[in-house]
């Protein structure tokens, strides 16, 4: 996985951790199925899930950046300021 495409570099150490977690969750619950210890191969599968759900997270939250800095990046080329755009946001909202 290239950890840096997917998620902010604040990030990357954490995700790597998930990342490995995820993977030694996965060999545990198959290992336990084989074994026939339902109960905790779901526990497996449960923890897998929130270690999921946190990568989601962040690559959720580095998607929004990209997004965010390729709207400004195109604010900037057709030539408005996005200082100018913040002071209207700001002043909209009542900041």
């Amino acid at each position: 996985m290239n950890f840096e495409k997917h998620f902010l570099p604040k990030d990357i150490e954490t995700a790597s951790q998930e990342y490995w977690c995820i993977l030694d969750l996965l060999t545990s619950t198959l290992e336990k199925l084989q074994t026939g210890d339902i109960e905790a191969a779901k526990q497996d599968s449960i923890d897998l899930l929130k270690s999921l759900q946190e990568m989601s997270k962040m690559t959720s939250e580095k998607q929004q950046i990209d997004r965010m800095h390729e709207m400004v990046n195109r604010l900037n080329a057709s030539g408005v300021h996005i200082e100018i755009v913040k002071r209207k946001l700001y002043d909209q909202q009542g900041y």
